[in-house]
């Protein structure tokens, strides 16, 4: 099999081809770092800002509490609230927060979930819960693990202008050992930058509930419409909105990665049953790359040459984490073999409806 891989591949035009697709890699992923790169650079002067509500759904003790203290630092150069969703929290949970938001210096709503009824997504009847206590007509949605900085609101909205409806963010996640953490903060910087590039170069496909603005009216359309699918109250709204009305943001927020590998398969489960939504042109862009990278180092593999077409892509994803500022130490494209391997077997992974969050 190898001697015939080979003799195929023998000719100019054969070798020619397979370097020009590796190339075309190259260009894609450096050309996606150096647009967040861009992003996270740019500065935002703005003389006046949209009000806007940051809207929380919190289900673990203790996770809301920090965000709330951390969010006493933010900038904001125009009315904002807060709506803090208690989605069947313990009672001792909930008189936490009751007597925290005395001390907060911007104005809490809280709204109590005590059950989920049994055609919705726990998490998407939180926020449509949440929602309905929002007061003004822009929303942003934060997950309650994440951490963010003074100047996050005014990144993120400071794109906001006419004709727009949703801003997509950046959401890290950081890695504190080099295990599994580090293997998905190594994954969820390639969809970032990948997902806010692709925003930004006006393609954009996904975003992410570890913050990201968008209008109240289409959030709620999103929420009701997927109401029943587990995940995907940000990315499934966002295929509602037209392309031309989604901007791309540097703004970041971060929050710990999995910390088993139980865990993150558990989550990338529910992400592949989200994307089984998507729209078919954005499942075959998707598809096309990483089939083509896979193939690169498939061809690699089986004839014992072309070794530097897959390095070279391979550098080159590393190098676009690092433009794009992710909080990864270099050496993470390490995971980045496996990850492939991975990518490959997900499809599989995502057969299995996954009904509880």
């Amino acid at each position: 099999m190898q001697e015939g891989l080979e003799a195929g591949l023998e000719g100019g035009f054969a070798w020619g081809a397979i370097y020009g697709i590796a190339v075309g890699l190259v260009v894609y992923w450096l050309g996606l770092g150096l647009t967040v790169r861009r992003l996270r650079r740019r500065s935002i002067g703005r003389q006046s800002y949209p009000p806007v509500s940051i809207l929380i759904a919190t289900h673990r003790p203790g996770e809301a509490q920090r965000l709330l203290q951390q969010m006493c630092t933010l900038r904001y150069k125009a009315p904002w609230e807060v709506v803090v969703v208690l989605d069947r929290l313990p009672p001792k949970a909930r008189q936490e927060i009751y007597e925290l938001i005395p001390q907060l210096p911007m104005p809490v709503q809280i709204v109590e979930v005590e059950a989920t009824p049994p055609e919705w997504s726990p998490k998407k009847y939180a926020l449509a819960q949440g929602l309905e206590k929002a007061q003004y007509p822009w929303v942003v949605v934060l997950d309650a693990d994440v951490e963010v900085g003074e100047d996050y609101l005014e990144r993120l909205l400071g794109e906001v202008g006419e004709g727009v409806d949703a801003v997509v963010g950046l959401g890290w996640l950081r890695a504190e050992s080099k295990g599994v953490e580090l293997f998905a903060a190594w994954e969820a910087a390639l969809i970032q930058v990948e997902s806010v590039g692709r925003a930004a170069w006006g393609y954009p496909y996904m975003t992410t509930g570890r913050g990201w603005a968008v209008k109240k009216s289409w959030l709620k359309q999103g929420l009701y419409l997927w109401h029943e699918v587990v995940s995907g109250d940000d990315d499934l709204t966002l295929q509602l909105i037209p392309s031309s009305k989604v901007r791309a943001s540097g703004a970041a927020t971060i929050s710990g990665a999995p910390q088993s590998w139980g865990a993150y398969f558990r989550r990338k489960r529910r992400h592949l049953q989200t994307a089984r939504y998507y729209k078919k042109g954005v499942w075959l862009s998707l598809a096309v790359l990483g089939v083509t990278y896979l193939g690169l180092w498939g061809i690699a593999w089986g004839s014992g040459r072309f070794w530097g077409a897959p390095l070279l892509v391979w550098i080159a994803r590393g190098i676009a984490i690092q433009l794009s500022g992710a909080p990864l130490p270099p050496w993470a494209l390490f995971w980045d073999p496996i990850l492939l391997v991975l990518q490959a077997l997900y499809p599989l992974l995502g057969l299995q409806r996954v009904r509880h969050w």
